[in-house]
């Protein structure tokens, strides 16, 4: 009885972690792949719109003094993988990079 406890056990521990394996990984190649995504002169209104499309982000716009910001990352990664979007004052990417 014992040990079939221990072996339950221990599949359950296994499947927990491939689980949270492949969510990390969609959640680091949606900031990734997407990033990639925002050259120079793209519209703000697209970008919003593609990523709208990720399952795993989180969007913030902090302020700045010209231009606006976007930061884009994911909480399954814990923030390791980000996205900055920065724009110019007619919603045009200026430059986006992966930090």
């Amino acid at each position: 009885m014992r040990k079939a406890i221990l072996i339950i056990a221990t599949l359950l521990a296994c499947a927990w972690l491939l689980t949270g394996l492949f969510v990390w990984r969609e959640a680091r190649n949606e900031v990734v792949f997407l990033c990639g995504n925002f050259t120079a002169g793209v519209s703000k209104t697209s970008v919003l719109q593609q990523l709208s499309t990720g399952e795993f982000l989180r969007l913030s716009e902090p302020p700045t003094t010209d231009g606006h910001r976007i930061i884009v990352d994911s909480p399954y990664t814990l923030g390791y993988y980000r996205c900055v979007i920065e724009f110019d004052n007619d919603d045009k990417v200026r430059w986006a990079s992966l930090q």
